[in-house]
């Protein structure tokens, strides 16, 4: 055989992330997932969403005089959807000087492991043979561009090429025989090399171990054809599949395609009607949504069908954003409730539930068969199953014999063991008081008391709802500034985070710094943490525990509006937070490890809930999501905030190198439209809701003061009425309330969330020495702790209300 020449380049990048379109058959049969971008296909997955198989697949064009074309680069793209409710994608790449065009219609095969692509080659100036058209494919066999293996076969008599690594394996055939195929290492003797150099292509039979490339021309003898990339564990098994799917005629596997797809969106009574101005990108949102959905894990749902600027990752970033964030992944089972999907958003509860870790948590990301990949943790990620089990029971979503009860003691276990602090806040960088982790962990605490209480649990639910009323009566101290620095104008306002434990006389902020991640090199990384704002505190909003015109919120509305938000021609979108370091560099450059962060279409869609609390039209912020979104509907992590790099593909308002879809900007944008079409927020818990905003005075815990080791208290005020000294393991609490001149021993009860507490009474007192004697371990603590009432004076407010 004939190996092809050259380095094997162990090595390689992936492709943009900017897609166009992503789609999958409905059918279970299949396990091939796709993306578009370009007007190409970039990463096709198999066996699982989260396992990508290819770095891009697209076709080279060379003329009789020499020219040579590259799809994705030289060719005006134009993407259409074939059905309105099906993600069957239509491409069209024309030359632009108007010679030829090519028309691609792609769809996966319902019935097995292979993707179809039919192919038209339309010559509209000159003769068909004027031209030469090649197949060419880059292999990323399990999520890895090296060590792959690639060669020439015959299929049965069919011409094919594959390449395979281990247990995977794809095949390319074509309805059409191809005129000639080659195999070879990519920069050295693949299709692209060998083309775009000498306009020839050299027949390599193989090219073993390395980054290799297949490459295939077409006959143009016939006007069109069908192409397969198919799978499989083996490459018998992929050889087979691609023979089976060939013998098919395309368009009756397009047909039932559709058809899957077609029955699932009618199964939706969420949708809008199709002439409803936000029916396009409710559908494509739907399509997102369910294509992220698992097939071989029901239930799992990934970020993105991404690598966020994947050309510049290589295969030590195999993870990019096909894993699972748990936070991520709730937001979208609400979104399938908001679309009437009760189904899947059961089934992405049970796929948590089996995902759940011993200690109540689940890990920062994952891979679907629950192997984590990333390895901080993430107290929101733990509170958000429990609020959608919750909306699960409310539901009646359950079945005979089935508890997601269980789940939710582990996960309140945690979350009162390890919270208030936050090791990562939501975006994943910083520890400390997080103003949205609070929101959601707070919300899931009372809706897990009411899951415990109708179990019978009761002192679990008292003992979270002690708990999270302390938490709740205290969100301000720890998280609202009135000395703020991000600018002069707004001096009263919620800060993002704050990073250490409250230990000054009033309870409130000691003055901390929040390391900045992903600046470049000898840029400023630490700040005030009054000198950092974001948006999280709108989740108090969100999930029930500020009402809309609470006066700290508008005016951190106010200073996160003017420091953060940005009007773009179709509406304003908004920053992460100030400082922020992840997006491209300053020169428009990927993003790799430092940068600047760009704008989120996801966080107008959260200003837009906000609009529906305070009784405004979210028509806005709506019509900003639908701007940002790419020519086939998808909503990017981030777009584009300065001006136009055009030799970058970067313009100002569009989508940027960052993940594309985000399935959490889209599941915003579905519960945008529903929470508008209902009036109020579709996510608020009405039980938390009444209980700290309707009826805030009701069953409340307001003088209850707790003491932890992670939340070590030094002071109480007047109107702390009970100190609750809780840890995470039994024994006697040995204290003193008058400086040891008498001794009380107090037995810890249990209340069985993996915290033993005991209470005092605060009247009268001014101080409280303690240690522990550990029962179990027949030891000391050997230090004391202590506690004093604060006779300080609280500061002036400085205009705060």
């Amino acid at each position: 055989m004939s190996a092809a020449p050259g380095h094997p380049g162990l090595d390689a990048t992936w492709t943009s992330s900017a897609k166009h379109g992503v789609g999958t058959a409905m059918a279970d049969t299949s396990r091939v997932w796709f993306t578009l971008s370009h007007g190409i296909l970039n990463e096709i997955y198999f066996p699982r969403m989260d396992v990508a198989n290819t770095r891009d697949a697209q076709l080279l064009i060379v003329s009789r005089d020499g020219q040579f074309w590259e799809e994705k680069r030289d060719l005006i793209h134009e993407v259409q959807y074939i059905h309105p409710d099906a993600p069957a994608y239509k491409l069209i790449n024309t030359d632009p000087q108007g010679r030829f065009r090519i028309t691609k219609r792609i769809v996966t095969w319902p019935e097995g492991d292979a993707l179809l692509t039919h192919v038209r080659f339309e010559v509209l100036q000159g003769a068909r043979s004027d031209y030469r058209v090649f197949f060419l494919l880059a292999p990323h066999i399990k999520n890895q561009g090296g060590h792959n293996n690639a060669a020439l076969i015959d299929l049965r008599g069919r011409q094919a090429v594959m390449a395979w690594r281990g247990d995977a394996a794809l095949c390319i055939g074509s309805t059409v025989p191809f005129v000639r195929r080659s195999v070879g290492f990519v920069g050295y003797s693949d299709g692209w090399t060998q083309l775009h150099g000498t306009r020839e292509l050299i027949e390599y039979t193989e090219a073993l171990d390395g980054n290799v490339a297949l490459t295939a021309e077409l006959d143009l003898t016939s006007d069109e054809q069908t192409l397969a990339v198919a799978f499989g564990g083996t490459r018998e098994e992929a050889q087979f599949t691609a023979e089976l799917a060939l013998l098919h005629n395309y368009y009756h596997i397009e047909q039932d395609y559709i058809a899957g797809w077609s029955a699932y969106m009618d199964s939706l009574p969420g949708l809008v009607p199709h002439d409803h101005p936000h029916a396009h990108l409710q559908r494509v949102s739907a399509f997102v949504l369910k294509t992220h959905h698992g097939k071989l894990f029901p239930g799992g749902i990934i970020a993105s069908l991404s690598i966020p600027w994947g050309n510049a990752a290589g295969d030590g970033n195999m993870g990019g954003y096909h894993l699972v964030w748990p936070r991520d992944m709730v937001e979208a089972a609400q979104a399938f409730l908001a679309l009437g999907d009760i189904t899947s958003a059961r089934q992405s509860l049970f796929f948590l539930m089996a995902t759940q870790q011993a200690n109540g948590s689940w890990p920062q990301n994952f891979w679907l068969d629950g192997q984590p990949y990333w390895k901080g943790s993430q107290l929101d990620e733990t509170a958000f199953p429990i609020l959608l089990a919750y909306r699960l029971e409310q539901m009646d979503a359950m079945r005979t014999g089935e508890d997601l009860y269980p789940m939710v003691r582990r996960a309140l276990a945690y979350i009162c063991q390890t919270g208030p602090v936050t090791e990562q806040d939501r975006w994943e960088e910083d520890s400390g008081y997080s103003p949205s982790t609070l929101a959601i962990t707070i919300s899931a605490l009372i809706v897990g008391a009411e899951l415990a209480r109708r179990r019978g649990d009761n002192d679990v639910a008292a003992y979270c709802e002690m708990l999270a009323d302390y938490w709740q009566g205290r969100i301000d101290k720890w998280t609202f500034t009135e000395h703020g620095q991000v600018d002069p104008r707004f001096p009263c306002h919620y800060i993002r985070i704050h990073t250490q434990a409250p230990r000054s006389p009033d309870g409130r902020i000691d003055h901390g710094f929040v390391p900045i991640k992903n600046m470049p090199p000898g840029a400023p990384n630490l700040y005030p943490e009054e000198a950092v704002i974001d948006g999280g505190f709108l989740e108090l909003v969100r999930y029930g525990l500020k009402a809309a015109d609470d006066p700290h919120i508008t005016q951190s509305v106010a200073a996160y509006d003017a420091i953060l938000k940005q009007e773009l021609p179709y509406g304003p979108l908004w920053h992460r937070y100030n400082h922020d370091g992840y997006g491209e560099q300053e020169d428009g450059s990927p993003f790799q490890g430092h940068g600047r962060g760009r704008l989120w279409p996801l966080l107008a869609g959260e200003r837009g809930h906000y609009a529906i609390a305070l009784g405004q039209s979210p028509e806005p912020y709506l019509a900003a999501m639908e701007g940002s979104a790419s020519i086939g509907g998808l909503l990017p992590e981030q777009v584009w905030d300065s001006a136009d790099i055009p030799e970058r593909e970067l313009f100002l308002g569009r989508p940027s190198g960052s993940a594309m879809p985000l399935v959490w900007a889209h599941a915003e944008y579905i519960k945008l439209v529903r929470s508008a079409m209902d009036g109020h927020v579709f996510e608020l818990p009405e039980l938390v809701h009444t209980r700290y905003i309707q009826r805030p005075h009701d069953a409340r815990h307001s003088g209850m003061l707790f003491w932890q080791f992670n939340h070590k208290r030094l002071h109480w005020h007047a109107g702390d009425q009970l100190l609750r000294i809780a840890v995470p393991r039994p024994g006697v609490l040995v204290y003193t309330t008058d400086e040891w001149a008498h001794v009380l021993n107090a037995e810890l009860h249990d209340a069985h969330v993996g915290m033993y507490y005991h209470d005092i009474a605060l009247h009268g007192l001014t101080a409280v020495e303690f240690t522990f004697y550990w029962s179990t371990e027949q030891r000391w603590e050997g230090m004391n702790y202590r506690m004093e009432r604060s006779e300080g004076v609280a500061p002036a407010r400085s205009g705060c209300q």
